[in-house]
């Protein structure tokens, strides 16, 4: 029970937010009168509520392996919602006054969420980094080309996919996750991607052994190793990152892969 209580307050965080939605809750409780609102609104939110704070529920969420998302279930909460209709419902009859005491607890009791640092203005309609965008292009296959392969820097690998399936790479988020079943080093090239120095002399034979046929590397990150002697051909540099052609992997056309299939 006291890990769930730790789990709701780290969901609350500083804010006021939740309180106010189970302040909201209660006073819809007593309240409210129309079945189908309080259903929706009022009862549903109590189920899960209560669901959420049982033990037997984080034992069943942990024996499905979702122990450490347990907090999504507070996301099924209406919290907004509940909070504006109670607003609505306490000072229906004055309403100029109830909108401005209304807006002023919500700001007084909320924080802004463009301070937080996971949130930057948009660079484009992916909403994800140009740099992203201009390295998948750059590498991108003709259309008589085949998928290629490539391996990015840890702090990319997120937004590849978001733009495109074109450029595939031998490892993806899983690598990230720490909550996940796999870690950094179930993966060969990862576990020398990680590093503070990258060795570009055992890189470079795995990147043959899996068939990548780029390297994107942060040039923040030094590395041992020449590249052109491992077969790495400097092909363009793009913001803060280097990109690399593994001459040693050919780019397949779609015709020779299914003349192989035959």
């Amino acid at each position: 029970m006291k890990e769930i209580v730790t789990i709701f307050q780290n969901y609350c965080g500083s804010g006021w937010y939740p309180v106010l939605f189970l302040a909201a809750l209660l006073y819809l409780l007593v309240t409210e009168k129309k079945k189908q609102i309080r259903v929706v609104l009022v009862e549903g939110s109590l189920v899960i509520t209560v669901l959420f704070f049982l033990p037997f529920t984080k034992t069943v969420m942990n024996l499905l392996g979702e122990g450490e998302t347990y907090y999504r279930i507070l996301w099924l909460l209406p919290m907004a919602v509940v909070i504006a209709y109670a607003g609505i419902r306490l000072f229906g009859k004055h309403y100029r006054i109830g909108f401005v005491v209304l807006a002023l607890v919500l700001v007084l009791t909320g924080k802004s969420v463009y301070n937080s640092p996971y949130l930057l203005k948009a660079q484009n309609r992916y909403h994800i980094p140009n740099s992203v965008i201009a390295i998948c292009n750059e590498i991108m296959p003709a259309e008589d080309e085949e998928r290629v392969w490539a391996v990015f820097p840890q702090e990319l690998i997120y937004y590849v996919r978001q733009y495109t399936s074109e450029v595939q790479m031998p490892y993806g988020r899983e690598m990230l996750e720490a909550s996940w079943e796999w870690n950094w080093d179930t993966h060969p090239i990862y576990e020398i991607m990680r590093e503070d120095t990258i060795d570009l002399d055992a890189l470079s034979l795995l990147l043959t052994e899996y068939n990548c046929q780029y390297l994107i590397l942060n040039k923040s990150v030094p590395y041992t190793g020449d590249p052109q002697k491992n077969g790495l051909t400097k092909i363009a540099d793009i913001e803060a990152y280097e990109l690399y052609r593994n001459e040693a992997v050919e780019i397949v056309k779609k015709k020779e892969q299914e003349e192989n299939k035959k």
